[in-house]
């Protein structure tokens, strides 16, 4: 039951916070702006099991996807496929550390957040550099990349108290444990 309505509480955030993200003022020094999707997509794919994850971030790569879609030329410059793409290999690999941490973890969703920020900054500077051509690579452009990142560092914590009592962290003692017992160690 948990899972449902955190499930909807993520779906209904994705758009929201498109659009605060869009009406928050820029961070100095170059008012680069605060990106509050990758934050929220983190914190979805850590607390789902594995296939509401996978749709949360194909739900999550679509609203991404629409809204940087600009159409030059008549040609849209980035299409949907790589946001499904890139949302999706992230889900996985947030998965498998979720996995390999037992659980949730605030520290896990706060590096999780800064990467997957930094990446799809990145990723989106690589593919139009690519599509317009040239590589302009200054310090202006690395402020834009790390900023955002560093401000989805900070702002993850807050996002994981908010949100944390809707997580179950472990099984209650009402629900007995899924894993199998093996015979001969105690279990």
């Amino acid at each position: 039951m948990r899972h449902t309505i955190l499930f909807l509480l993520l779906l209904v955030l994705l758009p929201v916070s498109v659009a605060v993200q869009d009406l928050l003022p820029g961070i100095p020094p170059a008012q680069e702006r605060l990106l509050l999707l990758p934050v929220i997509f983190a914190f979805g794919v850590l607390a789902l099991p594995l296939v509401p994850a996978l749709w949360f971030a194909l739900l999550t790569a679509i609203v991404q996807g629409l809204s940087l879609l600009q159409v030059q030329s008549g040609q849209a410059e980035m299409g949907l496929t790589v946001p499904v793409v890139f949302f999706l290999g992230w889900a996985i690999v947030l998965q498998m550390a979720s996995e390999a941490t037992h659980g949730m973890r605030w520290e896990l969703h706060t590096l999780g957040s800064s990467l997957v920020t930094l990446t799809l900054l990145a990723g989106e500077f690589l593919l139009l550099c690519a599509r317009r051509g040239g590589f302009p690579l200054d310090g202006a452009v690395l402020l834009k990349l790390a900023v955002p990142s560093a401000a989805a560092l900070l702002l993850a914590p807050l996002l994981y108290l908010l949100l944390r009592f809707l997580v179950p962290l472990s099984p209650s003692p009402a629900e007995p444990s899924t894993a199998p017992r093996l015979p001969g160690f105690g279990l």
